[in-house]
């Protein structure tokens, strides 16, 4: 890979942070007669207010813009005055006969935007007659602002919605101007809005051209930093066939904190640009995440450009406030909804956060189990559990796995994954022996390779432990943060499973235990308030990952699945209900929902929660919320409001 040194200004990029932690508990089974029955009158009628407040939150909901997903290309499809007579490809078929295969690869390739190069008016013309308004290109035949453009933007009309063009005079042979794209689109399912920009910079065939693609490349960063400026909302994508390599994307990355969908890294002062030695693009700013890039070269496309067609997915994450840059995730196994209901503001802490941000008593574990292992994978991966059905196999089977890769017979990404790709650091701490599974599996021997940028290893935490109790875990994660804040962290805390296996779910001792929770909570509140990057910039999610536990059936016991949640932290609405945020989401009266039909909001949810304040995209393999519609911010807090 070639790597090159070159002087990079500060870009002034924020890097946010997430913490998550998790708490294990366990209701003992009412039938045992060991303990306290429920108040179902006080569930009743607590459930009732519950419901109010959600009706009263969803009737004035407002959904912002989920996670976007769309495959986009680059083609150079060979002008038709190269094979028209008196060209220089003989024997080649006219560019409207190669326009017939152009249209062929793109719905063979499934692509919905395209950077189309040398597209010039008879091939535009002949893709206008097969396309009809199934597809829209610009500028295309459009003579409006001059002569035809021999560049053009397409899209796919079923998709994407044309709200803003423009061209930009970037030079070509000899400087001469040549119109170049950019279109603002939105996405017609998510309404997420992008900008794309299409250039064809000059090679040397009539002599250096290099101050002109330089020239071009300087008025490329410009734009998109103009646009990112003016639109913080909508990313920015550029394609083309720039006629340079390494030296195309060292003048581009570092200038508009852009990277390829080829790879490369910016690291400092160091630019390394992508191995390959392609001359055609795709790049994207930081908020753009590409996979499957792909060079499609064979007779087929040979036979119609002298270029190869380049392939990319794209996903753009959903929308999260600038000012969310940390999340700490609480999650707590073993806490019960009907015993926090019923301590109320004796849980000070956790009393606080449904007062400072929005709740419910009402979320779900994972279907399959309630078994505080097999949640906290869920919550780390946003996977379901049976492996059959794309889940991550942790308490599906008998035995235990030594990783969860072992159980799910593949590898499953986490947000662990995400983030430590993505250069943020990480952290997990636990205090729960059976917690050893999550270190095992995501270390430097059992984690997977990095794909984005800079190699971050395979070791996808930064600092990990399982401590002996909670006490020691809160204080050793303080001690950390205090020094340098972490990106992610995951905290457990198993003060309230241990005493629940110990006692039962319902008795003054695990309601003590229940209370030293809502402490341990306050005090990694303060931890946070202390550390000056991480004040006033911090998501907080608290959530049980599992309720009260008994011998058997647990998985059907409504204490068991039903579990708390709480998010507060910036651009989160004050004493708002979770599912008031949600109406697409649906608050069960007191059962567990299958995984078709409505949804409840489920632990394994916080996950790609954690990716979108994180600006990162969903989790590989995720199957609770894959598009980040999980909604806890108010739409005004997001950029493009």
């Amino acid at each position: 890979m070639f790597a090159k040194s070159f002087p990079l200004r500060a870009l002034g990029v924020v890097v946010p942070a997430v913490i998550a932690v998790a708490v294990a508990g366990t209701l003992a089974d009412p039938t045992s007669g060991s303990h306290a029955p429920v108040q179902a009158v006080a569930d009743e009628v607590t459930a009732q207010a519950a419901a109010e407040k959600s009706e009263k939150s969803a009737s004035t909901a407002v959904q912002t813009t989920p996670a976007t997903f769309f495959r986009a290309a680059t083609f150079n499809v060979l002008g038709a005055d190269h094979t028209a007579p008196g060209g220089n490809r003989k024997g080649w078929d006219s560019g409207v006969v190669r326009m017939d295969r152009v249209v062929t690869l793109l719905g063979q390739h499934d692509l919905d935007v395209v950077g189309f190069q040398e597209f010039q008016p008879p091939q535009a013309q002949r893709f206008n007659e097969l396309m009809g308004t199934s597809w829209q290109t610009y500028p295309g035949l459009d003579t409006s602002t001059g002569a035809p453009s021999v560049n053009s933007i397409g899209w796919r009309t079923d998709t994407w919605r044309l709200l803003e063009a423009r061209t930009l005079p970037i030079p070509y042979f000899s400087g001469a101007p040549s119109r170049m794209p950019a279109v603002l689109l939105v996405n017609l399912d998510t309404g997420r809005r992008a900008w794309f920009f299409n250039t064809h910079n000059p090679a040397d065939t009539r002599g250096n051209a290099q101050q002109w693609r330089n020239a071009g490349f300087a008025m490329e960063v410009a734009l998109a930093n103009e646009l990112r400026a003016a639109y913080p909302d909508a990313p920015f994508i550029s394609f083309g066939d720039k006629n340079e390599r390494d030296e195309y994307y060292c003048a581009v990355a570092p200038g508009a904190n852009m990277w390829s969908a080829s790879g490369g890294y910016v690291d400092g002062t160091t630019c390394s640009a992508p191995g390959g030695g392609a001359i055609d693009w795709i790049m994207g700013t930081k908020d753009v995440f590409f996979n499957t890039y792909t060079k499609v070269w064979n007779d087929y496309v040979s036979k119609t450009s002298d270029h190869p067609l380049y392939t990319t997915n794209v996903v753009v994450p959903a929308s999260a406030p600038v000012t969310a840059e940390h999340v700490v995730v609480v999650a707590v196994p073993g806490l019960t909804s009907t015993v926090v209901r019923g301590l109320g503001s004796k849980a000070a802490e956790l009393d606080r956060m449904v007062t400072n941000g929005a709740s419910t008593m009402n979320a779900r574990t994972v279907k399959e189990s309630t078994d505080p292992d097999a949640n906290l994978v869920s919550l780390l991966s946003g996977r379901r559990v049976f492996p059959k059905a794309g889940g991550h196999g942790v308490g599906a089977r008998g035995r235990k796995s030594s990783t969860v890769h072992a159980a799910a017979g593949q590898y499953v990404s986490s947000i662990f994954d995400l983030a430590h790709n993505n250069s943020l650091r990480t952290s997990f701490i636990a205090s729960r022996p059976e917690a050893q599974l999550v270190r095992r599996s995501w270390n430097k021997k059992s984690g997977g390779k990095d794909p984005y940028g800079v190699d971050d290893g395979t070791a996808k935490f930064d600092k990990a432990t399982v401590l002996r109790d909670d006490a020691k875990s809160v204080a050793w994660w303080k001690s950390k943060v205090a020094r340098r804040p972490f990106d992610l962290s995951v905290i457990e805390l198993s003060g309230a499973y241990k005493e629940g296996q110990r006692s039962g779910y319902t008795g003054e001792a695990y309601q003590r235990a229940v209370r030293k929770i809502s402490q341990r909570v306050a005090s990694i509140r303060r931890g946070i308030a202390a550390q000056p990057e991480m004040q006033g910039t911090t998501l907080l999610v608290v959530v049980g990952t599992s309720g009260a536990q008994r011998a058997k059936k647990s998985s059907s016991w409504a204490e068991s699945y039903r579990v708390p949640m709480w998010v507060t932290g910036p651009g989160v609405p004050a004493d708002d209900d979770l599912y008031g945020l949600n109406p697409s989401l649906s608050s069960p009266s007191s059962d567990q929902p299958n995984y078709s039909g409505l949804q409840p909001i489920r632990t394994g949810g916080v996950a790609n929660l954690v990716t979108r304040v994180l600006r990162l995209p969903p989790v590989p393999g995720s199957t609770m919320d894959t598009d980040q519609r999980f909604q806890i911010f108010d739409p005004a807090a997001l950029p493009g409001a």
